[in-house]
């Protein structure tokens, strides 16, 4: 009894009564941005609602199976706005976890405590997990709302609620791996947004592929994707699963998935499910890699059998330099050495130019990878070739969003943090200059990214040139110039936004949270009205689109997705042609609208910056 005893109490100790899971949620359920946090998520949720379920517009009383029948489109929309608030906010809120007792100079007065590395590792988790479970269940009656009318069960919100805890327990899990392996905010911040996005955005349109698709699922339902049959990649896609619980991709009956063997039939005949059981074991494993980095740090200075290797095989090692000979090549800074700095070196701690370029690399691998697909029509992909690169240049629009909104929320914040500021401050340098060099360093950080989209694009148009489909041209010539130049006008405003709250904010992880929210709501909010406005007629949306920044890329690559979208037949040359020229116009004026507002918001920091900066000096 003992034994049993002395068990209980160390599970007791281990997370029920962690002294960092009561100490977090004791004091931080008072905060007040974390009133405002779950306000805005309530908010969020309840807006999805209320726009769905007005789409149809006015209109005579509709029978009891038409209300069904919108409740469940409603259900399917207020949980993928769930499930993509779930996949952003777990990392925010779990990477402050360690990133902020390392900012403070605390982690290792941490160490010198009784707690355990257990209690330390899941302590710091679930602390912050638990802020995320909170907000999902205050988002329970608005769920419940859905179910007024029928057409939604409890077991599909029970679903949808354990996917969405799973993704905030994988996400949250991670957070806590990578900030024990790593030390930093910036970069933990970036990889996170990063990596999330890009997972979420490659391994969904994989799954919407022909290849995706799995053969002994039954024919799916008209739905948001396009996707004719559940996905096989479904058990590891939180939005694929999502798919399968609202009914749009039906899963096949565990008989025709048999010859899969187990868990391969099990997975992929209860795909939702087997997604929540891998993230539970996904989190488990991270939790067991973090407990063995936990102590690690303290003996960053030792030396291991690694750096020994590394120190025995490098050649700079062994050779000895004459005397007097540099250890570096004298770098040319540019005219403006601010501008130089935040492109080469300050850019360089949210993730290094090798990842940078890896990532430039990535994207054009995949844009090569399409193109030979489409020479070649492998799978059958010529006829949605325009979906498909629409679907390409907005994981890349995506991806360059967050690096240059992470990297500029950074910016002072961490001139603060390594106590720079002040050197800074006593350079003949004014802040006019000091502002215009960070932005021109942020755009000229970018570029390598946004131009991987151009190369792609001008790929496909200078060979529907040489050899014109049948089908139409993949891309038009016009979105080869145009698409980089609207990208980078939304990356600019990006910009402005992440230095204006690094400017505000003291800490890097608020900086980074704040802007990070604002970009995506913004883009997300313009993406939301274009889906509004897709019924307008072809001449609206040919006018309004290029003015919102994901659907500009599907207006100028993918313009028959317009007449798509209005359920008509095909315009008349007259029509298409007119709507070509607007949408030409309009994308340029949107350019100059855009480096305005960039211009705006440039000015009115550059007025408060000193006043700021020695405010939060006094």
């Amino acid at each position: 009894m003992t034994i049993f005893h002395d068990i209980g109490l160390w599970l007791w100790r281990l997370l029920p009564a962690n002294p960092i899971l009561t100490r977090v949620v004791a004091t931080g359920s008072k905060r007040q941005k974390h009133m405002w946090a779950r306000a805005a998520y309530l908010g969020v949720l309840f807006f999805v609602v209320i726009v769905q379920a007005n789409a149809g517009g006015a209109g005579p009383a509709p029978s009891l199976a038409a209300a069904a029948k919108k409740s469940t489109q409603v259900f399917w929309f207020v949980s993928l706005a769930q499930l993509t608030l779930m996949s952003f906010i777990a990392p925010v809120f779990c990477a402050g976890a360690i990133t902020q007792e390392k900012d403070s100079n605390t982690f290792h007065i941490l160490l010198t405590t009784p707690l355990s590395s257990g209690q330390i590792v899941l302590g710091s988790l679930f602390s912050r997990i638990f802020f995320v479970w909170v907000l999902l269940l205050s988002g329970v009656p608005i769920f419940c709302i859905t179910m007024i009318y029928g057409g939604v069960t409890t077991t599909e919100v029970f679903q949808s609620f354990g996917l969405a805890a799973c993704t905030g327990l994988i996400t949250g899990s991670s957070a806590i791996m990578i900030s024990f392996l790593k030390i930093g905010t910036r970069r933990t911040i970036f990889f996170f947004f990063v990596g999330v996005a890009v997972y979420l955005l490659g391994v969904g349109a994989l799954g919407a592929s022909p290849w995706g698709a799995l053969s002994a699922a039954p024919a799916a339902k008209a739905n948001t994707f396009g996707l004719h049959q559940m996905s096989w990649l479904a058990p590891i896609h939180p939005f694929l699963s999502l798919m399968v619980v609202t009914g749009q991709t039906p899963a096949p009956d565990i008989s025709d998935v048999y010859k899969y063997g187990w868990p391969g039939r099990w997975l992929l005949a209860y795909p939702q499910y087997g997604y929540m059981f891998l993230t539970t074991l996904g989190s488990a494993l991270m939790i067991a890699v973090s407990l063995l980095f936990v102590r690690r740090g303290a003996l960053e200075g030792e030396a291991t059998w690694l750096n020994r290797i590394v120190a025995l095989l490098s050649l700079r090692g062994l050779r000895k330099k004459p005397e007097g000979e540099l250890s570096k090549e004298p770098r040319k800074v540019w005219n403006n050495p601010i501008a130089w700095r935040e492109a080469n070196t300050r850019g360089s701690a949210s993730g290094g130019p090798v990842v940078r370029w890896a990532i430039g690399i990535i994207g054009l691998g995949a844009g090569l990878l399409l193109y030979c697909a489409y020479l070649g029509n492998w799978w059958g992909i010529a006829p949605s070739i325009r979906s498909w690169l629409v679907a390409l240049t907005w994981i890349q629009l995506a991806v360059v969003l967050l690096v240059v909104t992470n990297t500029a929320a950074s910016t002072l914040t961490r001139e603060r943090e390594s106590l720079t500021m002040e050197i800074l401050l006593t350079t003949p340098l004014t802040s006019n200059y000091i502002i215009a060099g960070m932005l021109q360093g942020l755009i000229r950080y970018a570029i390598p990214l946004i131009s991987v989209p151009a190369i792609a694009l001008l790929l496909f148009a200078v060979t529907d040139l040489l050899r014109p489909p049948p089908g139409g041209p993949a891309a038009t010539i016009e979105s080869v110039v145009i698409v980089p130049a609207l990208m980078t006008a939304f990356a600019s405003v990006a910009a402005m936004i992440g230095l204006q709250f690094s400017l505000l904010q003291k800490r890097t992880v608020t900086a980074v949270m704040l802007s990070v929210s604002v970009v995506l709501g913004v883009a997300g909010g313009l993406w939301a009205c274009g889906g509004v406005l897709r019924n307008a007629g072809i001449g609206v949306t040919s006018l309004i689109y290029p003015f919102l920044p994901f659907p500009a890329i599907q207006a100028l690559v993918d313009p028959n997705a317009l007449v798509t979208d209005l359920g008509g037949g095909k315009p008349s040359p007259a029509m298409a042609q007119t709507a070509r020229v607007t949408r030409i116009v309009a994308s340029t004026i949107a350019i100059g609208v855009y480096l305005l507002i960039t211009y705006s918001l440039y000015r009115n920091m550059v007025r408060s910056f000193d006043m700021t900066v020695r405010k939060q000096s006094s």
